[in-house]
């Protein structure tokens, strides 16, 4: 009986268990559908942008010629500014044929020098790349700023200001070497002694703050035409964004709906095995019934007895007591097999 108790509680739990899986299978077909319909409602706004006409935002449309007519003179200039900047800081050797009629250096010769292409050809394939390269460095620094730019966060604040610093100092290095060699020039035809160069002249020094701004400042002005340039090309098409927005929804909408049909299929696999197991239990329910045969001969023994008693109190012939046992013996015989 105990046993009979415990199959049938773990055959009630099982079924339990098998109707809320499937009611969490048909909740999870209701989702699968308005998922699918939902990604379908998408696909459909999707293909009406794409058959619609190409829109351009004028505004966007005037600003990306704009920028586009800046930065190509922009981007011609500071290659040849950093290059001969490089050039006369690194390699270039001022003489007295950098001086003019008047006796007064050039700057012009420093920071556009025409020949330094030629003469960092001249000198070996290693100088030309290094003044080649320095333009190319600065523009990088543009390109991080702007891609800083567009970043979220509050470390954005802190790094665009680091890379605007570093920068600056790359730039008073350069500036600072050209006038050190300008400086030095002019001592050698002075006919005075002359202190050693030094950052407080340099900071005197007009031809050291030129530089700076025909280099850093034009850096700058680079890099916000560029971010310009990049946000206009991005709103030139008033639907780019909103196509975007659509696709990103529907790679959402299509990793939730696998999911949903990941979760169907285990669902169906856990209703399926638990199906067998509850047929193991019935199984075992009606081949596991066990009676105490021993004791219901007993307790039939008993009964007997006492039908014997009652048939003497009714002073039954001793043939029909013995017919009554014969009967009795028969049945117990029949049914009840005692190992």
């Amino acid at each position: 009986q105990e046993l009979q108790k415990k199959l049938l509680a773990k055959k009630v739990e099982l079924e339990a268990e098998r109707k809320n899986k499937e009611e969490e299978l048909e909740a999870c077909k209701e989702k699968q559908k308005s998922i699918a319909a939902e990604i379908q409602g998408q696909k459909n706004k999707l293909a009406d942008l794409e058959d619609s006409r190409y829109k351009r935002n004028r505004d966007a449309w005037i600003t990306l010629v704009i920028t586009t007519v800046l930065l190509i003179p922009f981007t011609v200039y500071f290659f040849i500014f950093y290059s001969s900047v490089a050039y006369s800081a690194f390699f270039k050797e001022f003489d007295i044929s950098s001086l003019d009629s008047g006796g007064d250096f050039k700057l012009s010769q420093a920071i556009f020098d025409a020949a330094a292409f030629p003469n960092a050809w001249a000198d070996g394939w290693g100088e030309l790349l290094f003044i080649l390269f320095m333009p190319i460095i600065f523009l990088a620094f543009g390109f991080v700023m702007n891609r800083w730019e567009r970043e979220n966060g509050w470390l954005k604040y802190v790094k665009i200001p680091l890379l605007i610093l570093v920068a600056f100092i790359f730039d008073l290095l350069l500036s600072y070497a050209i006038c050190e060699k300008i400086y030095n020039l002019n001592t050698l035809m002075s006919l005075e002694s002359l202190p050693p160069y030094s950052i407080p002249l340099a900071i005197q020094d007009p031809h050291f703050w030129v530089i700076i701004f025909l280099g850093f400042i034009s850096y700058l002005i680079w890099g916000f035409v560029f971010s310009y340039f990049v946000k206009a090309w991005e709103n030139l098409d008033l639907n780019r964004i909103r196509k975007k927005e659509i696709e990103d929804k529907i790679v959402k909408l299509q990793k939730d709906l696998d999911t949903e049909y990941n979760n169907g299929t285990n669902l169906r696999n856990l209703i399926s095995a638990i199906g067998p197991k509850i047929l193991e239990i019935d199984t075992q329910m009606s081949v596991g019934t066990r009676y105490d045969l021993a004791k219901i001969k007993l307790e039939l023994n008993n009964f007997f007895a006492g039908w014997q008693t009652y048939l003497a109190a009714l002073h039954t012939s001793d043939a029909e007591k013995q017919e009554a046992t014969k009967c009795f013996n028969k049945v117990i015989e029949t049914i009840i097999v005692v190992d």
